[in-house]
């Protein structure tokens, strides 16, 4: 049977599309919203996303700036972070109680002592009580907040939710002398608990302020959370981000210097893994022919340097030397800074092999920390997209950073070595 239509089928056909077409004036609108509605459901990190892609925003300075309540609000909406830090509290606690460590508390209950340094509106406070009562370990926690209006909200949440069971302190974290004792002293704290860090780790307030509690935690036992982490780079072509950033040196002459945090989307990456092809097998002795399965393309993202807390005591000691006092060297002085975080300089030479032309308009930054690497294993988080898939899928507090260059790299056979000093870079 010939599969054209025959003179009356074809005009029955003309009919049936003419009476649709005027049914509906337009179809092309209507196949859009088709589209629309079946489209696969969004990750979370596009729901949470959504009209952050290539958005250009300068990286919180909370040391400086008061942050608002409605910043603390966003990162609290993150569903994996605070159940993550969770896990390493209680882990923590456990691992504590099983190694029969002793405590610093000084109230004869055998408490282990417990401050969250940094605490904004208390959400890893919250998370601390609930490790607590889940282990059965009991705590005795302090909440340190410089912010003077987080501050009157955590006595909010110690009257309401707590149970009054918080001590909340508004200081610096890097001035507090650490739990007032009843002879009038200060004494230990046995874990620290912090979210200081940044898009790059090291790029707010660690490692500068863990370094200047470290003063009060336990010189034997003392755990911090996170215990470690660590700083990743890759080379990127930008050319939204770059266009972007040249439209704002018009009135900015510091933005090709701005390190910007930003939810990178129209990007390319120029440093990759490659990908693998399965093309046979041999069986028997006979090589058999097998279809190509290719994987994901994965950038080469490198390690650039890591922090550990707490610091070594002999480092410490040398950072003393040269505190004169501030606090950012720890002891409770006035803060200020005089040499006391030279300790924490690092340098780092990367080579990214290229192996299509292009141009490199910057690098990509990520990070990966580990809470708490105990008896069950390492509680970790990641920004790398190498990584976080594995360690904190769907995480939301941190979007990239960019580093641009100001003079794009024009890229042939290979992509040039990139030197990188603390957070500055050339090439």
């Amino acid at each position: 049977m010939s599969p054209s239509p025959t003179p009356a089928e074809a005009s029955q056909m003309a009919r049936h599309v003419s009476r649709k077409s005027k049914a509906d004036p337009t179809p092309h609108l209507s196949y859009i919203r088709y589209l629309q509605r079946n489209q696969p459901p969004k990750s979370t990190i596009e729901r949470f996303g959504a009209g952050f892609q290539d958005f250009l925003q300068s990286p919180l300075q909370p040391l400086t700036d008061n942050l608002e309540s409605m910043t603390y609000e966003v990162f609290e909406k993150d569903p994996i972070k605070y159940d993550w830090y969770e896990r390493a509290i209680a882990q923590a606690l456990r691992d504590w109680k099983s190694q029969g460590k002793t405590v610093s508390s000084s109230r004869g209950t055998g408490s282990v002592v417990i401050a969250v340094v940094g605490s904004g509106r208390g959400p890893l406070v919250t998370r601390t009580i609930r490790a607590s009562q889940d282990t059965g370990v009991q705590v005795e926690v302090y909440a340190v907040e410089k912010n003077p209006n987080a501050y009157v909200l955590l006595h909010r949440h110690n009257e309401e939710d707590w149970g009054g069971v918080v001590t909340v302190v508004k200081s610096d974290m890097r001035a507090w002398k650490g739990p007032m004792l009843p002879d009038g002293s200060h004494g230990y704290v046995d874990i620290l608990v912090s979210e200081l860090l940044g898009s790059f780790a090291d790029n707010e307030l660690s490692p500068e302020c863990l370094d200047g509690v470290q003063h009060v935690l336990n010189p034997q036992h003392g755990i911090s959370i996170p215990t470690s982490y660590t700083a990743h780079l890759t080379p990127i072509a930008a050319p939204r981000l770059h266009a972007d950033i040249i439209s704002r040196s018009t009135t900015d002459s510091n933005a090709f210097e701005t390190p910007w945090v930003v939810m990178l989307h129209a990007i390319d990456y120029l440093a990759t893994q490659g990908s693998q092809n399965q093309a046979s097998s041999e069986t028997n002795g006979t090589r058999q022919s097998q279809p190509k399965v290719e994987t994901p393309t994965l950038p080469d993202v490198q390690t650039t340097w890591s922090f550990e807390h707490p610091c070594p005591p002999p480092i410490l000691a040398q950072s003393s030397l040269r505190r004169g006092g501030s606090a950012s060297g720890g002891g409770g002085g006035a803060t200020g800074g005089d040499g006391a975080n030279e300790h924490n300089a690092r340098f780092s030479q990367l080579t990214f092999q290229c192996s299509e032309r292009g141009m490199c308009h910057g690098l990509a930054g990520y990070f990966e920390t580990v809470l708490y690497d105990g008896s069950d294993g390492k509680v970790e988080l990641s920004t790398n997209p190498v990584t976080m898939d594995q360690k904190s899928k769907d995480m939301i507090s941190w979007f990239p950073i960019f580093f641009p260059l100001k003079v794009g790299l024009s890229l042939s056979l290979y992509l040039p070595e990139m030197h990188c000093v603390g957070n500055n870079y050339t090439s």
